[in-house]
Order: C-alpha cells, then sequence, then structure tokens
C-alpha cells in the first residue's frame, strides 16, 4: 500500500495532522541577532514538493540540537508531526 502525502498547496490553518514529502532545496542557520556570540536562532530551509509548491520552514533554537546533524540540503523528507504558524504578511519567499 502507497503512502499518501499532502501537497503543499494544500496546507491551511484548518487542517492538522498533515504529512508531506519534500526536498529541502536551500537550508541555512541564520545568526543569533539578539546575541552573536551564539550558535544559530534556528534552521531556516525552503522546502519543494514534487508538484513544484514551495514553503519556508523553520527548526526554532530548542530544537536546533535535535536535527542539526539530521537535515541537509537537496535531501527528501517525509514531515510529519509538525506546526503550521502563519508567516507575517510581509514575509515573501523569493527564489
Amino acid at each position: 500500500m502507497a503512502a499518501e502525502y499532502n501537497f503543499i498547496h494544500e496546507i491551511t490553518p484548518l487542517r492538522e495532522n498533515m504529512t508531506i514529502k519534500v526536498r529541502i532545496i536551500r537550508l541555512w542557520k541564520p545568526p543569533n541577532y539578539n546575541n552573536p556570540s551564539e550558535d544559530a536562532g534556528s534552521i531556516d530551509m525552503v522546502f519543494l514538493d514534487e508538484k513544484g509548491g514551495k514553503i519556508l520552514a523553520s527548526v526554532k533554537k530548542p530544537l536546533i540540537r535535535r536535527f542539526s546533524n539530521l537535515l541537509h540540503e537537496g535531501q527528501l523528507r517525509v514531515i510529519t508531526d509538525w506546526k503550521r504558524v502563519a508567516s507575517l504578511p510581509n514575509q515573501k519567499l523569493n527564489l
């Protein structure tokens, strides 16, 4: 039985428990601007699904140690048990 995945365009604030299959096409670790002597404040990524949908994703500071060695640019990942949060109105994804 083939696994069922959702596409990025299906993500809405009302849907929960979605599973997406994506490629990490860009990954970066922005500095912690509040304390430059510390490590990154997050891991930021751009995901791409098989229909060409893109979305910005972040791993926040408390989880960086857990996920830092597991996430790599170019990698294909199945993402489950994640939380969607609204983006800021002036936030744009330009690739």
